[in-house]
């Protein structure tokens, strides 16, 4: 399971993953993110891995394409995860990022919120 969600006064979107990621759900998040994107303002993103699965080959093929085209909206990234793997990801492109990205244990979830609330 995959959604994108923003609410319309607001620059803060987030991504929870819960799962296997369909091509459905894949094309759905991404075309809601680029309306959102192509709006002009700069979101901040926080992405709730609360468990992945992988994910179909057509959503699998989507995600990089579309990820380093969305990088110029984006000005920081809370993820919040329980995922070693993801964790080191996560804090590895952070060096080499163009936004800002910090990692929040899945317990820490409020503060994740309030970390993208307060950033300028």
């Amino acid at each position: 399971m995959l959604s994108y969600t923003k609410t319309p006064d607001s620059n803060v979107a987030e991504i929870v993953v819960d799962g296997k990621i369909s091509d459905e759900e894949m094309n759905a998040a991404i075309a809601s993110m680029k309306a959102d994107l192509d709006k002009g303002d700069k979101i901040k993103l926080l992405e709730d891995i609360r468990s992945f699965q992988g994910m179909e080959p057509a959503a699998f093929f989507k995600d990089p394409r579309f990820g380093i085209s969305m990088m110029k909206g984006v000005s920081h990234v809370a993820l919040v995860t329980d995922a070693p793997w993801l964790k080191m990801m996560a804090e590895t492109f952070a060096f080499v990022s163009p936004y800002k990205i910090k990692v929040f244990e899945r317990e820490r979830l409020s503060e994740a919120r309030s970390w993208l609330a307060a950033a300028a």
